[in-house]
């Protein structure tokens, strides 16, 4: 029965993406809720059959084999294309290396008679991201791209839905394969979908960052390719034998640790952490269920995934305190850079970034605790994000802007979508939600490095401030009119799901820990973690956390409010400005010292001269990349 799951969750999703595009356009919302239905079943199926290792050998590996061999031609001639097409000759260099390491892989690799898929806790938690999450954000865009396309004067769906639902076809190969020649071909797939849809308006700016995305990740590609050549071992899960948390094996560990510093590098482009950011933050030019489904909620995690994957190589070695170190300096510095950003997805960008850093910064320092905290992070900030950038793109639809200050009383113009996206930011930054809790965990962990430390409480301070001046922005109130805003089933039932499963997800994070997580980490570590509990309660070195009492009181809350909100009406009155009113014109205007009008504003404060791009991202690059050669060089001792 899991063989079967395995080869369905690779197959359906390509069976929906030609389907997308043989079928008319007026089908796409029926054949979206049906890949909703089918990813949830499957993934559901994939949990049910429990783990274990599907072996593919005889006949059935010869043509696996083949497919594979004849998709990297078929890649690499494409990118080939159009580098050339384009003129853009860094991509051209970088694939053209990366068509000599494959190559030479063919040539010079050990031939196998057999692969695998490996279906762990971990992948069962990436599969069930991956074909929840993402096939209801396929679901919102049926109810996005229309209007999206209206104003852009374009008629290209049938490649948006094929290439979206081909993505999550190779994501599902890339977290369930186990031999790392396959792995890397469906990692090499997921570069290239995101190249097509951040391209995907076909205008300079889109073809220019989608080209910045193929480039950066051709980097990480590259190093993942030499790291994979120079591994003796064709299969990830050999690694958890490698070494344990107590740095038994250390032979072994040691005449690894350089190819397995070579593909975290891989997995921190693919996550796009400092300095490869910059791709991601030119995604943010793409349609937003493009930023929802390959930038925040799947494609960048499948670099963290790789990298909690490797944890049994690094942890307790140099190398993972170097890795513990890159991560924690990323998480600090692009929280500071989205404090100083107005523009809504920028701010999502530089928090996913921080957050995919706070989760390597937890693999590298390779306790029990870390390793927990880093996989359950994984899935809290997927399903947030997930719901932040979706309810940013509908906030666009909806007042015409994504900048922050534009979304002023945003709560009287669609009080739903207010009200999903302040649950989006309070599950980011305030208890008893599951991001916040991890977080906790995740600084309980770094406790023993005052390095790690430090950057883990600025990061997480920072992360508060530009939240919650965003949340005060969308649930303010101003003297507009209430503004006509029409509701989708298609567009709001995704809203809808997501914020309940971050309610639901936090309510039953003990029963996804004692089923997803401790395995896992046993498996990782063959240690169990330091974490224990009754139910309701986590228990650990921060002491007891009684999540049910803290979700009772907010059910109560909510219930109070509701029961008397009717009791009280909010009283508008005009504004002093400190000068003339010109109440004849517009309450909001009125006559400053100079005897001209002008209109009251209020805003936040961006600190610009402190956090800009322009001030923090040099130095930011300059210190990720020595960091990255402190890997490299902890990889060599």
């Amino acid at each position: 029965m899991l063989e079967t799951t395995v080869m369905l969750l690779i197959i359906a999703p390509i069976i929906f993406s030609l389907l997308f595009v043989a079928v008319p356009k007026s089908l796409y919302k029926v054949l979206a809720w049906a890949f909703f239905l089918v990813g949830v079943a499957t993934s559901v199926m994939l949990v049910l059959d429990g783990t274990g290792k599907v072996e593919v050998a005889g006949s059935n590996f010869a043509t696996f084999e083949s497919i594979v061999l004849i998709l990297e031609v078929l890649i690499i001639l494409y990118i080939f294309y159009v580098s050339a097409k384009h003129k853009n000759w860094p991509t051209l260099a970088l694939i053209a290396i990366s068509t000599v390491l494959t190559a030479y892989s063919f040539m010079n690799i050990e031939k196998v008679e057999s692969a695998s898929f490996n279906i762990d806790q971990l992948s069962q938690v990436m599969i069930l991201i991956v074909n929840i999450i993402g096939t209801a954000i396929i679901l919102f865009a049926t109810g996005y791209m229309d209007q999206y396309e209206e104003h852009r004067h374009l008629n290209r769906q049938k490649t948006f839905y094929f290439t979206m639902s081909f993505f999550l076809a190779a994501m599902n190969g890339l977290v369930m394969a186990d031999t790392l020649g396959w792995l890397f071909l469906f990692w090499e797939i997921t570069t290239l979908c995101s190249f097509v849809l951040i391209s995907y308006n076909q205008d300079e700016e889109g073809i220019n960052n989608g080209f910045r995305a193929l480039a950066l990740n051709l980097v990480g590609g590259i190093a993942l390719s030499v790291g994979i050549i120079q591994l003796a071992t064709n299969e990830i899960s050999t690694l958890s034998g490698i070494g344990t948390y107590a740095g038994t094996n250390a032979t072994a560990m040691a005449a690894v640790a350089l190819p397995v510093a070579l593909l975290c590098i891989g997995g921190f482009a693919k996550s796009a952490q400092m300095p490869f950011q910059s791709w991601l933050l030119g995604a943010m030019v793409a349609p937003t269920p493009v930023s929802a489904l390959l930038h925040s909620s799947t494609m960048v995690n499948a670099g963290v995934f790789l990298i909690v994957k490797l944890v049994p190589a690094f942890a307790g070695t140099t190398l993972g305190t170097a890795i513990a170190i890159y991560g924690s300096f990323t998480f600090v510095m692009c929280s500071a850079l989205a404090l100083s950003q107005r523009n809504a997805k920028r701010v999502l960008a530089y928090s996913t970034i921080a957050n995919l850093g706070l989760i390597i910064a937890s693999a590298g320092i390779g306790t029990p605790l870390a390793v927990a905290a880093a996989i359950m992070l994984i899935l809290f900030h997927a399903i947030s994000k997930a719901l932040l950038f979706l309810c940013t793109g509908e906030i666009e639809h909806t007042i015409g802007s994504r900048d922050i200050e534009d979304m002023s009383g945003l709560i009287k113009k669609a009080p739903l979508l207010t009200m999903l996206a302040a649950l989006g930011m309070v599950s980011m930054l305030l208890p008893p939600f599951g991001v916040l809790l991890t977080k906790w965990v995740s600084m309980e962990a770094a406790s023993s490095n005052p390095i790690v430390i430090v950057f883990l409480i600025l990061g997480s301070a920072l992360t508060t401030v530009y939240y919650a001046k965003w949340m005060g922005t969308i649930l303010s109130s101003t003297m507009d009119k209430n503004a006509v805003h029409h509701t989708k089933p298609e567009t709001y039932f995704p809203l809808t799901f997501l914020g309940l499963s971050i309610v639901a997800t936090s309510i039953l994070v003990f029963s996804i820990y004692d089923y997803f997580i401790k395995p896992q980490v046993e498996i990782l570590l063959r240690t169990a973690p330091a974490i224990s509990g009754e139910a309701g309660q986590f228990t650990s070195e921060i002491g007891a956390f009684a999540y049910a009492a803290i979700f009772i009181v907010l059910a109560l809350a909510v219930l109070i409010y509701f029961a008397v909100r009717s009791m009280y009406t909010p009283r508008m009155s005009n504004y002093y400005m400190c000068g003339e009113n010109n109440l004849e014109r517009d309450g909001l205007m009125f006559r400053n010292g100079l005897c001209s009008y002008d209109k009251s504003s209020v805003s936040n404060i961006y600190l610009q001269d402190t956090f800009g791009e322009n001030k923090l991202t040099t130095v930011g690059v300059v210190i990720s990349i020595l960091l990255i050669i402190l890997a490299l060089a902890g990889g060599m001792l």
